[in-house]
């Protein structure tokens, strides 16, 4: 490579991407294109980051935010103009709903090519509304040193704006004027060289993250409170973990975790772990002694809708510690939410003496968990609550697991055995779509631990094209497919009862053979038919590549066996 910039259209990207990297952006998924090509060459040429290349736009999208996800720091995200840019934009709300930072650069014609019927041009400027934290025009490329200076800082900015607290995503319009390629232009004086530019970026402005104070003693300050924690919000650390754990210590409260929360799968650090609450709160009137007087809620709630229904129903004061901004209770019942990050703090608590409420919590679910596996145990078929339950006992230790939309994280909150295997769990529970579900789980796997992808048949169909990306990808995914031929969540629903008009409109079977859509990709394949087989399958989940794992069910069947199981559990328990 030559020692000076070829053109304009090469320095004023490689400021951007160099100083992306000092932000510590390490990935840069670039889609196609020609006006984007400035943006492509220069983060392709810039060392410390990974570019790669992915022809759809829309699973582009959700692979960046897999990988931000898992990397817990903003991922740069490239599209040419025009409708490619719209492609994104399922993507951009998943971040935003779930405080996942990416940066989007969107590139674009010029203002004089803009409104005049210009090919490939749409009004780009807040095409993603309020979603992104943060959104941005940048000016034609310039030389001038002022202007330089200006574009280093305002990139910085953003890139400190997405990973600040609210994370999320931010966009940054980019209009480039003709050449684009970086072709050597003989008549371009740089004020900068190539030696220079990584100095130059990393002087860039920094604004430091801002971690407010927060103190529950006056909240917390009884013996009869619970810590809900839903599934996550912004990427999660293990200080994340820690300061949870910390927190659960002091106050010593039952501590009910979602199905969807790593703190599942770090059971000794919390000993009053609690996750039977969905057949539990059915049974707790406002005479009950397992009645609190404070919920503390770390991030959303969990998905439980028995468990939203009966916090409804009782006035309890509540608390959200949440990393996002905006109201948390569905209810809009007696609560209030606060900013908070437990990746970065913890906050203060009174550290109270008797766990004689959280007991009568544990005492309860350890005769619900107990309940539940006996159930499981005598169901013949291969009932899909028990891959969940198979899955938290067999997964290798320390790797990741990301649950799709639908069915799955309800059969995680009913059916995974807390453990200390350490997984790693990832959902998209921000906006709950079912968009992007193979994209952001190749993202996660993508250079990171072994994965494993728990998913229904619709949300694989959905993002089919997915599977484009397996050319690019370094990594191990297991995709452990449940395919129910349709949507399995309906029939627990009162719309199950309408028939043809129901399989039509809401079940919706795509009768797909995924032996063959895995071949079309060159992914392995294995059907599975019964526990036994899945535990082997999971076993040698190879460390490298992409395969396949079938399990097919009955929709109508593990419905009616789902009711009967609650119904039952709820009859032994009797009263509490």
């Amino acid at each position: 490579m030559s020692g000076e910039f070829a053109n304009l259209n090469d320095l004023w990207p490689r400021i951007i991407a160099e100083t992306l990297q000092t932000k510590g952006v390490r990935f840069a998924v670039i889609c196609p294109g020609s006006r984007s090509s400035p943006l492509a060459f220069a983060f392709a040429r810039t060392n410390g980051i990974e570019a790669i290349s992915i022809l759809d736009e829309r699973s582009a999208g959700f692979f960046a935010l897999g990988l931000a996800k898992r990397e817990g720091v903003a991922v740069a995200l490239v599209c040419t103009s025009g409708t490619a840019a719209a492609n994104f934009y399922p993507a951009i709300i998943e971040a935003s709903e779930s405080g996942v930072p990416l940066v989007a650069l969107t590139a674009d014609r010029p203002h004089e090519l803009r409104g005049c019927r210009a090919g490939q041009t749409i009004v780009q400027q807040g095409l993603y509304a309020s979603y992104p934290v943060s959104q941005v025009e940048l000016p034609i490329p310039t030389s001038d040193s002022a202007a330089l200076e200006t574009l280093k800082n305002s990139i910085s900015e953003q890139a400190d704006r997405s990973m600040a607290l609210p994370s999320g995503p931010v966009h940054i319009n980019a209009p480039f004027r003709d050449p684009l390629p970086p072709i050597s232009d003989r008549a371009f004086d740089s004020p900068i060289q190539m030696s220079e530019l990584s100095a130059f970026c990393d002087e860039s402005s920094s604004r430091p993250i801002q971690v407010e104070a927060c103190d529950l003693t006056e909240f917390a300050n009884t013996e009869r409170g619970a810590i809900l924690v839903g599934s996550p919000l912004a990427p999660i650390s293990e200080d994340w973990i820690e300061n949870v754990a910390r927190l659960a210590d002091q106050l010593k409260w039952p501590v009910l975790a979602d199905g969807l929360n790593p703190v599942r799968t770090h059971a000794q650090r919390f000993p009053r772990l609690i996750s039977g609450y969905n057949a539990i709160c059915r049974l707790i009137d406002a005479e009950s002694d397992l009645l609190p007087e404070r919920i503390l809620v770390i991030g959303d709630l969990p998905i439980s809708k028995t468990l939203r229904e009966w916090l409804g129903r009782h006035a309890i004061k509540s608390l959200f510690l949440a990393p996002l901004e905006g109201e948390f209770d569905p209810n809009r019942g007696d609560s209030e939410t606060r900013l908070f990050d437990f990746s970065r703090a913890t906050p203060t608590a009174p550290l109270l003496n008797s766990d004689k409420f959280a007991s009568k919590w544990k005492a309860a679910d350890e005769r619900v968990m107990a309940l539940l596996q006996a159930k499981i145990t005598q169901c013949d078929s291969l009932f899909e609550g028990s891959v969940a339950a198979t899955l938290s006992k067999r997964l290798p230790l320390n790797c990741a697991l990301f649950v799709s939309n639908s069915m799955p994280p309800r059969d995680m909150e009913f059916f995974w055995e807390p453990n200390d295997g350490g997984t790693q769990i990832y959902s998209s529970r921000g906006a709950n779509g079912i968009d992007g579900i193979l994209s952001t789980a190749l993202g996660i796997a993508h250079r990171g631990k072994q994965t494993f992808l728990l998913t229904g048949d619709l949300a694989l169909l959905h993002d089919s094209n997915g599977g484009l990306i397996s050319k690019a990808f370094d990594g191990s995914l297991t995709i452990v497919l449940i395919n129910n031929s349709g949507g399995g969540i309906f029939e627990m629903l009162p719309v199950a009862q309408l028939g043809d008009e129901f399989e039509t409109y809401f079940a919706t079977d795509q009768s797909v053979d995924f032996s063959k859509w895995a071949a079309t990709y060159d992914i392995g394949y294995a059907p599975i038919d019964s526990v036994s087989e899945l535990e082997v399958q999971v076993a040698a989940a190879p460390t490298k590549g992409i395969r396949l794992l079938e399990i097919r069910t009955d929709r109508k069947t593990d419905a009616t066996f789902r009711k009967r199981v609650f119904a039952s559990i709820a009859d032994a328990l009797g009263s509490l």
